[in-house]
């Protein structure tokens, strides 16, 4: 259930669609990102930060890594000892998520 809510959360984020935004559907998304040309995004703004530890905020993370895979182009960008972080590319913008400093940070920005 968590899993879900963090998911959610993420993908409404970025809810950009207000403001008349690029749109792509999740195949074009998949090929632009495999070809390694993905949308220009606007600059990055954060969402949310939540106190985490850095076991449980990472573990989150990787579960909605797994659960979004397949269906939008997902990356992760950083992993390392004390910094864990995801890009996931949806329909009106890209989603960030991050454990860093014992913080989950969620930010995003709108395609150009």
């Amino acid at each position: 259930m968590v899993n879900k809510s963090i998911i959610v959360i993420v993908l409404s984020c970025i809810g950009f669609s207000a403001y008349a935004g690029t749109t792509y559907t999740s195949e074009e998304l998949n090929r632009l990102v495999e070809l390694g040309t993905p949308p220009k995004e606007m600059p990055e703004h954060v969402d949310k930060i939540k106190p985490a530890p850095f076991p449980t905020c990472k573990l989150a993370i990787n579960n909605m890594y797994k659960k979004v895979h397949g269906e939008y182009p997902v990356e992760i960008t950083g992993n390392g000892t004390d910094t864990y972080a995801i890009k996931v590319w949806t329909y009106d913008g890209v989603a960030m998520t991050k454990c860093i400093d014992g913080n989950r940070i969620l930010s995003g920005a709108e395609y150009e």
